[in-house]
């Protein structure tokens, strides 16, 4: 069984429009890496308007209701139903906006992937994985839908800049599941519905696990005492320093000031108008 690093509940936080817990914080980038922050966030029309980002991917799961989104790399957008996945490479500079329906909510998962220092490079683009697409294995008493890399022979069909694995995992009251995990790879676990055991422990819906990273490659043992649902995710670390401000994620505090100075005049896009 992969050693357990820490177990903690994530408390719920309200204001300015939004419901969110953060379940994976920005403390310690070298201890998330390749990730950055997690949040499980309900929000409204408007809670985040015209944005930058660069330096990084964002990850987006739909839990509740729709989101639609505009961007500076299509000059358009499009819209998430609940249950779809996408990843957004921000990569050399982007802007965009994620929106509900006037009047609406909608509750995402929202993860934070970093790239290396030369994947930072890259243009940005979009990839969407509708929910009905999304690869599904059979378990006894439950299913795992793959939405990022592999799980035990089941492939998600989006092409990976860092190495990564985002699942969602349903089991049954009284099923039991063992979660393969790659060896090197830095892995969390967040429990979206129910109750549920790791490794023994007794968890539900909001505790999230951190896990040892070992040399080896192991398995998560999951047990359902009520009907649960969890997602993991895993990934490669990239082992770069990491300087993460605002939306910005980048390997030195001079390019994390240029970021910012480059939004501020105007030239963040390459002189490309927004």
């Amino acid at each position: 069984m992969l050693p357990i690093h820490t177990i903690q509940s994530i408390t719920l936080q309200r204001g300015d429009g939004r419901n969110l817990r953060y379940v994976l914080q920005l403390r310690d980038p070298m201890d998330n890496d390749p990730f950055i922050i997690l949040a499980d966030d309900k929000f409204a029309h408007n809670t985040f308007a015209d944005h930058p980002h660069k330096g990084m991917q964002t990850v987006t799961y739909v839990l509740e209701g729709s989101l639609t989104h505009y961007d500076s790399k299509t000059g358009g957008g499009g819209r998430l139903a609940e249950g779809d996945f996408q990843i957004m490479t921000a990569g050399r500079g982007i802007i965009h906006n994620e929106n509900p329906d006037p009047g609406k909510e909608v509750r995402v998962l929202q993860l934070w992937v970093n790239l290396s220092s030369d994947n930072k490079k890259q243009p940005s683009n979009y990839q969407d994985l509708p929910h009905d697409n999304a690869p599904v294995k059979a378990i006894d008493g439950g299913q795992v839908t793959v939405f990022a890399g592999d799980v035990d022979g089941t492939t998600s069909p989006l092409a990976l800049l860092t190495p990564f694995v985002f699942a969602e995992v349903k089991l049954e009251k009284g099923a039991r599941y063992e979660f393969p995990v790659n060896a090197g790879f830095n892995t969390y676990l967040y429990g979206l519905d129910g109750e549920f055991s790791i490794n023994g422990e007794a968890l539900k819906a909001f505790d999230t696990v951190h896990f040892d990273i070992t040399k080896n490659e192991d398995v998560i043992v999951i047990e359902a005492t009520e009907d649960a649902t969890i997602v993991v995710f895993s990934g490669e670390p990239i082992k770069e320093p990491v300087i993460a401000q605002g939306p910005f994620v980048m390997n030195t505090q001079e390019e994390i000031n240029e970021a910012f100075a480059s939004y501020r005049n105007g030239t963040f896009l390459e002189g490309v108008p927004y």
